[in-house]
């Protein structure tokens, strides 16, 4: 009993680390198989007892030695099934194996870009908005129009032709084109960010990935001025404000972090890809409509496939609970919040050093 229960938190990472290995025709070498294994050993078992919390057992009080064989054996087969995929997916998007010194030196080059890097970000971003306005007659008020008119016209459309039964409906429908914008302007931007930045790319040495973090400040700004407005909606509308409110700012943390991660892994692949644009393109498309733009997926979409759906995307679910936080005053799901939060990571992670290991080739490429 006392081994099984042992054994239950290592099958797993040792799989895992099989299938990374066997991908990636590793030598064998005992003290980089112990150090894969404990980071797949921390990764693996951190999900998993994510998911376990989430499908209501209280990790708190749970002890491994006294739980039941079929709970053991759930366990096994998600962990396992969660090695699998996340090591096919680490050993299919980098171009050669990972290794323990690789994250050690990648992660303390990532956060030094960072930090030597962020005031260039900060001008670039401000630059860039700058440039936007310059010749336009309205100036920045064309930050508030678009989102505004587009708020109008699926107001008019849900709200009186298909009778649309959401509370708050103007500031509901506003709240979701606010951050979908956000979003979607960040991942399709992201595809031809390196090629759009030729004449910088050629001439100095930045991280790429800064370009696509200088963006998301511009389009971060963007979706600030359209909160404003919301602010103001909220008192027109007489919305009851609750504590939960709040709870905006880990919504917006995540949504920043997980548009990141997914633009910078595009970022990559549409140096090399040119197509990748158009592609992008009609999947956003088809992923507005099931994001819940402009209606509550968990209500429209029949059970139980609308809830599903609404927390398998991570969109829809940061736009469903910022609308349930700021309108209707309810509690966050902290607990789905976590997964995508830790999600995003790993994404970025991905994103940032394929980006490392392939940057040199971007300028032959471009």
């Amino acid at each position: 009993m006392f081994f099984t229960s042992i054994a239950m938190f290592f099958i797993a990472p040792y799989t895992a680390w099989k299938v990374h290995s066997a991908m990636r025709q590793m030598e064998r070498n005992d003290t980089e198989r112990i150090k894969m294994t404990a980071v797949y050993f921390v990764i693996l078992n951190a999900v998993t007892f994510a998911i376990s919390t989430y499908r209501g057992i209280d990790m708190r009080r749970w002890n491994p030695f006294t739980t039941t064989v079929s709970f053991r054996i759930k366990y096994i087969a998600c962990s396992t099934v969660l090695g699998v995929l996340i090591s096919w997916l680490l050993c299919s998007f980098l171009n050669r194996g990972i290794t323990a010194a690789e994250i050690k030196r990648y992660s303390a080059r990532f956060l030094s870009d960072m930090k030597k890097y962020f005031p260039y970000a900060v001008r670039a971003a401000k630059a860039d908005l700058k440039a936007e306005v310059t010749n336009s007659f309205l100036d920045w008020m064309w930050w508030l129009i678009e989102p505004f008119c587009m708020m109008l016209i699926y107001t008019v459309m849900f709200g009186v032709v298909f009778d649309a039964a959401e509370e708050y409906f103007p500031v509901f429908i506003f709240i979701g084109i606010t951050m979908w914008n956000f979003f979607t302007r960040g991942v399709s931007g992201s595809v031809e960010i390196v090629r759009a930045n030729r004449s910088i790319v050629t001439r100095i040495y930045l991280p790429k990935y800064i370009l696509l973090f200088s963006k998301l400040m511009v389009n971060g700004f963007k979706m600030f001025v359209s909160f404003a407005v919301i602010a103001a909606m909220l008192v027109v509308f007489r919305v009851r404000i609750t504590g939960s409110i709040l709870c905006m700012v880990p919504l917006l943390l995540v949504l920043f972090l997980i548009t990141f991660g997914v633009g910078s892994i595009l970022m990559h692949y549409g140096v090399y890809v040119n197509d990748l644009s158009y592609i992008t393109g009609i999947l956003l498309t088809m992923m507005m409509y099931l994001t819940g733009t402009f209606y509550a997926v968990a209500k429209r979409i029949p059970a139980p496939f609308g809830p599903v759906l609404e927390k398998a995307n991570p969109v829809a679910f940061l736009i469903a609970q910022m609308r349930n936080v700021v309108l209707y005053g309810q509690a966050l799901d902290w607990k789905i919040l976590l997964i995508w939060c830790t999600v995003s990571v790993l994404l970025i992670w991905v994103g940032v050093f394929t980006i490392y290991r392939n940057e040199n080739s971007y300028v032959k490429v471009i």
